[in-house]
């Protein structure tokens, strides 16, 4: 294993913990808020709007085919195991991220199912959960990543989305 997918599974764990911490909060529809134990202190917000932020796709594995990124994306990872896509990115705010995807994923052909921004002792994220094309997903932007630096992106503005058949 390469030290990138090292940083991907890392990140993983830390995507599946924000959401799970979104979930037992009881979040379910498209501007709900949620708190994570990822970030210090709670208070959540809405998810951000904005100005239309610039996008571009990418090829994924798997039947999914492509996945649309902000433009301003720095990829750190696009990787698959068994029927799951990882993607990592940096460069990019959770609020942007936020903003981004409210409008990039129903023109893609998903529904978005959870978009929040999430703030806690001044750090913040945002949780983006989408179902659609057979998969479901969870996207996890963290202002501040709570890890070590990643390779290729740093530990500011680390987006993680992850894939998985809904079948």
């Amino acid at each position: 294993m390469n030290k990138y997918r090292s940083a991907a599974l890392v990140l993983a764990t830390c995507a599946a913990g924000l959401s799970v911490a979104a979930c037992s909060a009881g979040s379910s529809a498209a501007s709900s808020s949620s708190t994570s134990s990822a970030l210090p202190d709670q208070s959540a917000s809405a998810a951000a709007t904005g100005p239309a932020i610039a996008g571009r796709t990418i090829s994924v594995k798997g039947s999914l085919g492509s996945f649309p990124v902000p433009a301003a994306a720095k990829i750190g990872e696009n990787i698959s195991g068994g029927q799951s896509v990882v993607i990592v990115f940096g460069s990019v705010t959770p609020a942007d991220v936020s903003s981004f995807y409210a409008s990039a994923l129903p023109k893609a052909g998903f529904d978005v199912t959870t978009n929040a921004m999430v703030t806690k002792a001044g750090d913040s994220g945002a949780l983006i959960e989408f179902t659609g094309h057979g998969y479901k997903g969870n996207i996890d932007a963290l202002k501040q990543f709570p890890g070590p630096s990643l390779a290729g992106i740093g530990d500011t503005n680390v987006t993680t989305i992850i894939f998985s058949p809904t079948k």
